[in-house]
Order: C-alpha cells, then structure tokens, then sequence
C-alpha cells in the first residue's frame, strides 16, 4: 500500500515536470494501453538550470539578431562568412533606410514582409515560418534527449517528422547568384506601371522613350548613338564639336516619335550584327519586321509623309538595304520617299519646316547605290516635271529634245528626257569651269611684295588635301560598304567645284573658303585627320557656304545641285573598269590644285604664282580637253555602242543607229 503511494507521488512529480515529455505505446494485446514516461536526463537538468539563470535581456537583444552556422575549414568558407556578413550589414541598412523615409517600398512580387517585430528576416512564399530567436533555447531543451535517438512528436496537428537532438553537419551556405537580396521589379502584368514598372522602365526613369524597351534594346539606343557614327563614319564627338548627326537623329526625331525610333532600333541591330561577322541576326531581323510594321500602319494615316518620322524612317530601311545589297528594295523605298518628298513641296518645303531633315535626305542620298537611283535628283519642288533651283548657268532647264516616234509613245518620256538634261548639264559644268579657269589664268594682278606669305590650304602635305586625296580602309563594321567613302568623297570634291565655280563667276577670292574648312577641320580634330563622311557634314550644315555667309532665301540649292551631279557620276563608277571614275576625281582636283598654285581670283599674287600662271597657259594651248564628252555621255547614258564606231566610222553618221533622242 505504502509502496504504490510512492509510486504515484513520484509518478504526479514527474508529470509537474515540463522537460518530461509523455509518450503513448499502443499495446497489441486486447487487456488495454498502457502509457509510460521517461526520466530526465542529467545534461537535460543542466541545460534546463543554465537557460533559467540566463537574464531577460538576453532574449530580447537576440530578437534583432540573426545567425548562421558555418564550417570555417579553408579561404572558402572564410570568404562565404565574410558575404554573409556583408549581407546581413546591407540588409539592415536597406531596413533603416525605409524606416527613415517613413513609407514602405513596394513589396516585391514572390517575397512576403514579415511582422514589424521581425522585419529584419524576408521569407519566400511556400517555406515554412523558422522560429524567433528568442523561442530557440526553449525549442532545443524541449528536444533534448539525453541520447541521439529520436523522439515521437507531440500529438499536434499540421507537424512534420521529429528530429534529431543534435543536428547533422550542415554545409557551408554559398551565395546565391541568381537571386539577389532585393530582387528586381518583374514586368507589369496588371497595367499599374507605379506598382510594378516595366523592365524597360529601368532604363528610362524620366518616360522620354515613345515606347517601352528592353536591357537589350537599351544597349541598341548606346550603339546607334556612340559605336555606329563612330565605327562607321568616325565621328568623334567631343567638347569641342558638336558634330554627331547620330545624337541629333536621336534627339530630334526618334524620342518623339515610335517609327522612327523602331527604325533606328533596326539600324543599330544591323550593324551590331555586322560588327559581330553576321549578315543578320534573329534580333535585327526582328526590328526590321517590326519598323515595317510601323511603316505600313503609318502610311494607312499618313501617306503624304507630313510626319518627319516617317521620311526618316523610310530613309533608313533605304540604308538597311543597301548595307544588304538588295538594290531592288532600295529603289522600292528610294522611290516611296522621292513621292513624299514631293507632296511635302519637295526639298524647299521641307527646308522651310525641318532643315535638319533636308540634311540627313541629303546625306542618305550621297551614299545610295547606283542600280538604287530613282530619276536624277531629289524632288527639288512638288511639280511635275520638277523645275531645277535658279543661279546656276550651267543648268539649262529649257534644253529641247527631238523625242522619236517609237519613244514618244512610251509612259517614261519625260524620265529619259530628265536623264539627258541631267547628263548635259554633269558635262557643261566642266566646260564653263575650265573655260573660267582659262580666263583667270589670262587675268591680270598685283604682283606683291617679297615679304607677302601666301597660305596654301589645299596643297599635298597639308590636313585637307590628305583628307580628300587618301581614303584610308578601316573597319566599317559592315563587310564591302567601301564605296560609300568614295560617294562622299566625290560630293565633297563637287561642294568644292561648286564654290569655286562660283568664285569664277563673281571674280571673288576662293582662298577664304578653303580658310574657313581649314579652320573647321582643325576643331574637329586637332591631332588626327577627320574622316571624309565629317567634312561632308561641314558642307551639308551650311549648305555649302561659309558658316554664316549662307544667303538667307538659300533652301538648299548647292546641295540639290551637288547631289544631282554625284547622281550622274555614279553611273561612271565602273565605266572602263573604274578609270573614268577615277579620271573625274582627278580632274576635280587639278581643278583646286591650280587655283591654289596659281593664286586664282586673287587680288595680290607672288611670283611663284606668276611662275605657275605661265605653266597653265602653255598647257592649255598645247594640250587636250581632259575627256571625251562623247565617251561619258554613252557611258552616263547607257548608250550600246555599235560595231562599226568601234572599227572607226564617223559618230555623226549613226545618230539615227543609236536610237537616241537628238539634243538641240
């Protein structure tokens, strides 16, 4: 009797006893269950006894605190506990951070906050929620046995497995690369953009981009604004010029506009493709269907072209296609643009509402391919057949052709006749040039005084004269585009007839021009030789006048006139396997070679010029003209010469074999 009140007594201590855990055995036999309990072991009372001497504050300073346990074993695991470290000291930097500011961030999508009391500790949705630090000890003496073998669980709904006392070694925690601590705003779905901006938003806080971009797409708006001028026309843009047509494309027509900023898209991926060795990529491919589209739906609105955008957005498929030699698209754009060029009042009105656009038409006509070309010049007003600007005498637009019969009836007359006036008038530019020449040869001037330095800036050794005289070959970024700086420079050498001409003509002084390029060329580049694409520019900007000479009522006339000319050279390019094209460049530049070394137009010359005047003189009594007319005129024309011209029969007699309109 006394032996079973103990047993109880000791039995109702051992159930007071919160480190006692009771667990029930289920008995197979039919006389019932019996329930059993265990005593607690020694390391248990200990541990129990340390944790209740421990003072309050312990647990309430590691409430902000958090741990992980590490192996350091080698550098590794002593590097891994440094990033953590440093983890933890953004972390809650970040926290104080928004504390500060007095207004939460926007939570992140796929990361749940924790309660103000644990905001310093970001869990994922679907892990389970880990314990506060402060309810850790009680956790571990409640889970400590005094073996390693394991415990039943409590009788507790929604718990998993038990565990082991003593936890198993764990691996040192390696940072995850692909999840930051922060992670990034993922795309809106839900059409709230301040919730959740667009990754494009990313790189355009301000919402200046008419349309949404990607990282990638973002990295195209650098290369078309920096690499591609520089790559491909090496444009050095610098403090001291401003001269990057690219930045000035960007800043005034495709920020304010979708198409043309879809088409500069287009551009730039195609020559991030050319810079990498491909042809095309999935990308540039993807940005050309998408600037067509674009195209299409706007020319449903807009088929006049009264939108900037769209003329620049057709110029540049233009250029696309060249770059992939794919003359038949290009004359396809070439011919849509000269349309909407013409309902704009041709280049005069175009002048009058963006002259930045008149330039950048210009320059895209420069470098178009020969088989590209669509009638002999750009639109010069909105009529039809167009009128040529005025001022040039040796433009002649009343010339008169004998159209014959059979070709009188064709629906392309007026075209051919617009071809033969253009090629006449290409022919009597050189004429009435070097016939001026002639005359500023024979005219008469001061002879200055021996202390008189006369400064040559188009002579071999100086900046401009290697410029133009020597193209060298660099990488483009796109294979076999050569033949552009070729273009440009015969539009340059031209710009320079022209103003020489004109010299001619007014017995004005030439010299002051060739200063001021001079001058220009140098604030490009003071150390190296600009490229031959940046002196192209220098004209375009002023039409072809010294900068701040321009008259105002000038709408572009000299560029019209020296893009119409490069037109009809074009057809020269491969005339006699290349020489005549290089035979009219030369003479281009005997023509600037003379008048510097002869002091043309001058009013005060030195007697090295009168030495070089006399020269000229007796070569052009005792030499030829530089050409035959009839030659280029056939080449230019595309005229089939017969066999009998070939064996020496008269060229008179075969007018009427050649089937050409007669010129009166």
């Amino acid at each position: 009797m006394g032996e079973s009140e103990d047993k109880e007594s000791g039995l109702a201590k051992r159930l007071g006893n919160p480190l006692i855990r009771s667990s029930t055995k289920v008995d197979g036999s039919a006389s019932g269950a019996s329930t059993t309990t265990r005593e607690p072991s020694a390391a248990q009372q200990r541990r129990s006894a340390s944790t209740a001497s421990k003072p309050a504050e312990t647990n309430q300073q590691s409430k902000s605190k958090s741990f992980e346990f590490v192996l350091v074993t080698d550098t590794e695991s002593r590097r891994q506990v440094r990033r953590h470290a440093m983890r933890q000291y953004m972390h809650q930097r970040r926290l104080d951070s928004i504390a500060r500011l007095g207004a939460p961030r926007v939570p992140a999508t796929g990361w749940t906050a924790r309660p103000a009391s644990d905001a310093s500790i970001l869990q994922a949705p679907g892990e389970q929620a880990s314990d506060t630090p402060s309810d850790v000890p009680r956790q571990q003496e409640e889970r400590s046995p005094s073996t390693d073998e394991t415990i039943p669980p409590k009788n507790t709904k929604g718990k998993g497995p038990s565990r082991r006392v003593l936890p198993k070694p764990q691996p040192v925690k390696r940072e995850d690369t692909n999840n930051a601590l922060v992670r990034k705003p993922q795309p809106n779905y839900s059409g709230d953009p301040k919730a959740m901006p667009e990754k494009g938003a990313m790189r355009d806080p301000f919402d200046t981009y008419p349309m949404a971009i990607t990282d990638v797409d973002h990295e195209l708006v650098k290369h078309f604004v920096v690499t591609y001028p520089s790559m491909m026309y090496k444009f050095i843009d610098s403090a001291a010029n401003n001269l990057n047509p690219m930045q000035e494309i960007f800043r005034r027509m495709a920020l304010h506009d979708v198409v043309p900023f879809q088409a500069m898209l287009a551009i730039a991926s195609k020559h991030r493709a050319g810079v990498e060795g491909k042809a095309d990529s999935i990308e540039s491919l993807t940005h050309k269907m998408r600037a067509l589209r674009l195209m299409n739906e706007r020319i449903q609105v807009d088929s006049e072209g009264r939108n900037d955008g769209t003329l620049y957005a057709i110029a540049t498929m233009a250029v696309i296609e060249k770059w992939s030699k794919d003359a038949s698209i290009e004359r396809m754009h070439f011919r849509g643009l000269a349309a909407m060029i013409r309902n704009r009042g041709g280049i005069q009105g175009i002048h009058r509402s963006s002259p930045f656009l008149k330039k950048v038409l210009f320059w895209v006509d420069f470098s178009c391919a020969p088989k590209a070309i669509v009638g002999t010049a750009l639109p010069w007003t909105s009529a039809f057949p167009d009128s040529p600007p005025t001022g040039f005498d040796f433009i002649n637009p009343d010339l008169h052709l004998a159209i014959p019969h059979g070709l009188a009836a064709s629906d392309n007359t007026e075209i051919y006749c617009d071809q033969f006036r253009a090629c006449e008038d290409f022919l009597r530019f050189f004429r009435h040039l070097h016939a001026l020449e002639l005359v500023a040869l024979n005219s008469h001037s001061t002879l200055a005084s021996t202390d008189t330095h006369r400064r040559k800036s188009f002579v071999p050794g100086t900046k401009l004269h290697s410029i133009i005289t020597y193209l060298p070959d660099y990488d483009h970024g796109i294979r076999d585009i050569r033949f552009i700086d070729e273009y440009t420079c015969i539009g340059c050498l031209l710009f320079l007839g022209v103003a020489l001409y004109h010299s001619y003509s007014t017995s004005s002084p030439f010299d002051p021009y060739l200063l001021w390029l001079e001058t220009e060329v140098d604030i490009l580049n003071p150390y190296e030789n600009p490229s031959i694409t940046s002196i192209l520019w220098l004209f375009l900007q002023h039409g072809g006048f010294v900068a701040g000479e321009q008259p105002p009522s000038d709408s572009g006339a000299r560029c019209w006139v020296v893009s119409r000319m490069v037109r009809i050279a074009k057809h020269l390019e491969w005339a006699r396997h290349g020489q005549i094209w290089d035979s009219l460049r030369q003479v281009l530049i005997d023509f600037l070679l003379t008048q510097q070394e002869c002091a043309l137009c001058e009013e005060t010359v030195d007697a090295e010029a009168l030495a070089a005047r006399a020269r000229k003189r007796y070569f052009h009594r005792s030499g030829e003209y530089f050409w035959d007319e009839d030659e280029l005129r056939r080449e230019i024309l595309e005229v089939k010469v017969p066999v009998q011209m070939e064996l020496g029969q008269d060229s008179s007699s075969l007018v009427e074999e050649l089937n050409v309109p007669i010129m009166t």
